[in-house]
């Protein structure tokens, strides 16, 4: 075969491979983002307190916001639960109530006349539930497969400094999974930093958890967490625990809770002084959650575990976010988290804290 053969048969491997790279992502793009293929399929009817009318689909109720898309908007339009006069939609939805009860069904929003008005219809297995609006906490979908029904947002940012040639690039991802009787959820959070000339260092975080609604505001919960250290010296940090939590406010912009239980970890460092190590430990958290219409919203974590076959020993982990919202589900966000240990191998640190900002998208 001659030279000029075999170069345009390669030529043609090459492109052929391109084409199924391309086709490749498409397809990946599609399935991570099924919302971006979605259409108008139904006339869901909005009417706002001053007149206005939008008909469309009804996504949800979140943080005080009912999400509507419409054929003449890009995007979901954000409204102000509050203003909101009447709604009309087909659909069947999972709803929460500021006392815990979950349902689902159709929904309808009556004109409200005074503020003791029983103004909110719930459809649900040939019964009807009316309540106030006021108890409603959280509208959400219910979809008939499981990746239209995940939630959640992918952020990335960056930064370089040409004084000392430093570089940062933190990227993180979370997602979650509702149902009637329980939810689940997973998250993944990286950053490296290098520097020319001096040493590199990463972090990278996976955490998984789990939560069956029991009565009212409680529940029982499951999580798994999954931490790299390169500045704690720690290879890898597993901890898998296990508690009871509740509610102590629940409302259309403010949640917090509790959770209490245990968690077993098991440790590797890089380091010859304490290279494996495993613990059982207490487990005691809050969680809070903040929301402001037209803002953006405000979540903070804090664990605490305190040693029990390590007396003495007090390991505290915090993750905070900033979210400002931006336009089409995009969003500014400033995070902030912190790995303490009271008493690690005498070569590593105690304490790693990092603040990082960028760019984030929501689905």
């Amino acid at each position: 075969m001659s030279r000029l053969a075999r170069g345009e048969q390669t030529t043609m491997k090459s492109k052929r491979k391109r084409e199924l790279m391309a086709a490749a992502l498409l397809a990946a793009l599609a399935l991570v983002c099924p919302s971006a293929r979605a259409t108008v399929t139904r006339k869901d009817v909005v009417l706002m307190k001053n007149g206005d009318r939008l008909t469309g689909n009804i996504k949800r109720l979140q943080n005080g916001v009912l999400y509507i898309e419409t054929e003449y908007f890009s995007g979901s339009t954000g409204l102000d639960w509050r203003l909101v006069e009447k709604v009309e939609s087909t659909a069947q939805f999972q709803i929460v109530l500021k006392n815990g009860g979950r349902l689902i069904g159709q929904i309808e929003k009556l004109p409200q006349q005074t503020e003791a008005d029983n103004d909110f219809v719930i459809r649900e297995a040939g019964r009807e539930l009316r309540i106030p609006s006021s108890d409603i906490v959280d509208i959400g979908p219910q979809k008939e497969n499981f990746w239209r029904q995940l939630a959640g947002s992918i952020d990335a940012g960056s930064s370089y400094t040409s004084g000392n040639s430093q570089t940062t690039v933190d990227v993180s991802t979370n997602a979650k999974y509702v149902t009637k009787e329980w939810e689940a959820g997973a998250s993944f959070d990286s950053t490296f930093n290098g520097q020319s000339g001096a040493s590199k260092t990463n972090r990278e975080d996976g955490q998984l958890s789990y939560a069956r609604f029991l009565n009212r505001n409680s529940f029982l919960m499951g999580l798994a967490d999954f931490l790299h250290s390169s500045e704690q010296s720690l290879n890898l940090r597993t901890t898998l625990g296990a508690g009871y939590g509740r509610y102590l406010i629940r409302s259309g912009g403010t949640d917090l809770r509790w959770v209490a239980g245990g968690a077993y970890t098991n440790e590797s460092f890089n380091t010859t002084a304490s290279p494996s190590e495993n613990n059982t430990e207490a487990l005691l958290g809050l969680q809070y959650d903040q929301y402001r219409f037209n803002f953006g919203e405000l979540h903070s974590q804090l664990f605490v575990f305190p040693g029990l076959s390590d007396s003495g020993r007090v390991r505290v982990t915090t993750n905070n976010s900033l979210l400002i919202s931006l336009t089409n589900n995009f969003h500014f966000t400033v995070s902030l988290w912190d790995n303490y240990d009271s008493r690690p191998p005498n070569t590593a640190k105690k304490n790693e804290l990092g603040i990082s900002a960028g760019v984030g998208w929501k689905f």
